[in-house]
């Protein structure tokens, strides 16, 4: 049992995320586009083709985010991302032994695989069984790691650049064991089994008027816009609903241009004969605007309606990769605006929709719900990579894609507009 201090454990939690995800995000979310053309160069590969082990790896996401969802509801997140990270470096390790396009795609999944068990589903289950009233701001914290992971991109860039790619993967699977495996100890499942309450409430405030054990011991019936569900639903329940799949495609579209940006924002920059330098350093400043959305949004999370927040981060977003479509060496200037649009509307909305979430549908089987939604979101990156690739093989060119996915963002917004909080009680 974690010992009680003056600090509530669940920000300790909070804090471990936020190192896992500070990790993960700097060795393959945000720094695989550095490997991507010295892997697909080492053996002469299309575009297209390599970026096929980025669809591969979000239909393995996609698939798995319910299973992970069901595993972290009923053994926590401890034994899940002691596991993902032994799996994850095992990869990488993978990874620096291949030699053909197949074991490149197994490699690349081992990797997913191992980061679909030991993040995402799973430390935002944590998080959401943790914390009620401050959920957002814990959820902030935790995003704020992969907000700046990408100062690790250059490093990673630079590690390929000295040593090789092979090596670099050596070095990167070997730190994840060292870092994820002790921090996965530090995890805990649910407050109440340790003697804790949410928020770090004590048993003289939750009988106070407002207090979280007061607010949801109500009828069951959230106000309108109250921004909480005030009941628990199970996974199937909340399927039934239509606010679940309102979310789940206003993400769905969303992830459509994140997604490709995320696997060609080097080589695109490179392509149009930005140095590479700087096409690695854009990573690092894509994720430090994404962080400033995190904090500004999520900490404001708390206070304004969420729904709000979101559709004006997918505005920001779709503003962002326009300007993106438009980047060239004599251009490079745009990439300012870029990194400042569309880092605030990419990260925005990422410690909110977790959040939501549990405000929604409560954290009885909140792994499960998120995993679900994840699978339908994650599907709409899961062609993107490819498309750009593709396009780029044909033409020569990223712009028409960027300009496709940029359009393919717009039906985010009015989808989350329409996402309105469940106000009748939950069917038993």
């Amino acid at each position: 049992m974690p010992r009680r201090g003056k600090i509530f454990y669940g920000w300790w939690i909070a804090l471990v995320c936020a190192v896992l995800n500070f990790v993960s995000g700097g060795t393959f979310v945000y720094a695989f586009t550095a490997f991507f053309n010295p892997i697909r160069q080492t053996f002469g590969w299309s575009a297209a083709i390599t970026s096929i082990a980025f669809t591969l790896r979000g239909l393995e996401t996609g698939l798995l985010d319910p299973f992970v969802g069901y595993l972290v509801d009923k053994v926590g997140p401890r034994k899940l991302i002691f596991f993902g990270w032994i799996v994850a470096g095992l990869g990488f390790l993978l990874m620096s032994r291949i030699n053909s396009l197949w074991t490149f795609y197994g490699s690349f999944l081992v990797i997913a695989t191992g980061f679909s068990f030991g993040s995402f589903v799973t430390v935002n289950a944590a998080i959401a069984n943790w914390f009620i009233k401050k959920r957002s701001r814990a959820m902030t914290l935790m995003y704020v790691g992969f907000g700046a992971s990408g100062i690790l991109v250059p490093l990673v860039a630079l590690s390929i650049s000295q040593f090789g790619w092979r090596e670099t993967t050596i070095y990167v699977g070997i730190g994840l064991w060292v870092i994820g495996i002790p921090l996965s100890l530090v995890m805990r499942h649910r407050p109440q089994q340790y003697g804790y309450l949410p928020d770090g409430e004590t048993r003289e405030t939750i009988g106070e008027p407002g207090s979280v054990v007061d607010r949801h011991s109500s009828s069951g019936i959230a106000e309108q816009d109250s921004g909480s569900s005030a009941t628990d639903f199970t996974a199937k329940a909340a399927m039934r609903t239509r606010v679940f799949w309102l979310l789940s495609f206003a993400f769905f579209f969303q992830h459509i241009a994140t997604s490709a940006i995320m696997v060609h924002i080097v080589p695109y920059l490179e392509s149009v004969e930005v140095p590479t330098a700087i096409a690695a350093t854009a990573v690092t400043g894509m994720t430090l605007g994404s962080l400033i959305g995190r904090l500004g949004f999520g900490l404001f999370g708390d206070f304004a309606n969420k729904r709000y927040l979101i559709a004006i981060g997918f505005a920001l977003q779709t503003i962002g990769v326009f300007i993106f479509s438009y980047i060239d060496a004599d251009r490079v200037w745009l990439l300012v605006l870029f990194l400042i649009t569309y880092g605030a509307g990419f990260g925005g909305p990422i410690p909110l929709r977790p959040a939501l979430l549990a405000d929604y549908f409560g954290t009885r089987s909140f792994g499960t719900i998120f995993g679900w939604m994840a699978l339908v979101s994650m599907l709409g990156g899961v062609l993107s990579p490819v498309v750009a690739g593709w396009i780029f093989d044909v033409t020569g060119s990223y712009r028409l894609a960027w300009q496709i996915f940029a359009l393919t963002t717009v039906p985010a917004i009015p989808l989350m507009l329409l996402a309105k909080p469940l106000i009748a009680k939950q069917e038993p």
